[in-house]
């Protein structure tokens, strides 16, 4: 009577020669996926940005509405200051490796570890012009220190590169 089906030594060579695939690939994916993490934070931020514009443009809750940045973490926010407490922001956290590593807008400096100083992009005309323009900048220390910057500017045009 024939028997059908792999032996247990059969299943453990399969088995190594995938294990083998998998540690010579992984090195090449890596790079790619810490790259996508910083592109997508670089363009949740702007998502954030439009969607803070958006909400002024339709009078929204009839508020003025900013996005607040510091290191770790961006914030869509109503009203005229950024309350860490505030029930209705929208927190988008950073992953271990994507930092905030520059704010850079009109009307002063600010301190991304802490958040404190001018972190905050405002909108509040109704025509979506910004109350402050510039860049905050976005780095991936797990990839050689690569960036992108999310720009916003005068006209309220809102860009990442």
């Amino acid at each position: 009577m024939a028997r059908h089906g792999f032996t247990l030594i059969e299943l453990i060579i399969v088995l190594a020669v995938f294990f083998v695939l998998a540690v010579m690939i992984a090195p090449m994916l890596v790079p790619t996926l810490i790259s996508r993490d910083l592109e997508a934070s670089a363009a949740l931020a702007t998502d954030a940005l439009r969607q803070a514009q958006g909400n002024i443009m339709t009078g929204r809750n009839f508020t003025r509405w900013g996005v607040h940045f510091q290191a770790d973490r961006f914030v869509l926010f109503s009203g005229a200051t950024y309350s860490a407490g505030a029930t209705d922001n929208v927190t988008t956290m950073l992953n271990g490796r994507v930092r905030v590593s520059a704010v850079t807008l009109s009307g002063g400096s600010c301190t991304v570890a802490t958040g404190v100083g001018n972190c905050d992009v405002h909108f509040a005309q109704t025509e979506g012009v910004p109350t402050e323009n510039g860049t905050v900048t976005f780095v991936n220390d797990g990839l050689g220190s690569e960036t992108r910057t999310v720009t916003v500017n005068a006209a309220g045009m809102t860009d990442y590169q």
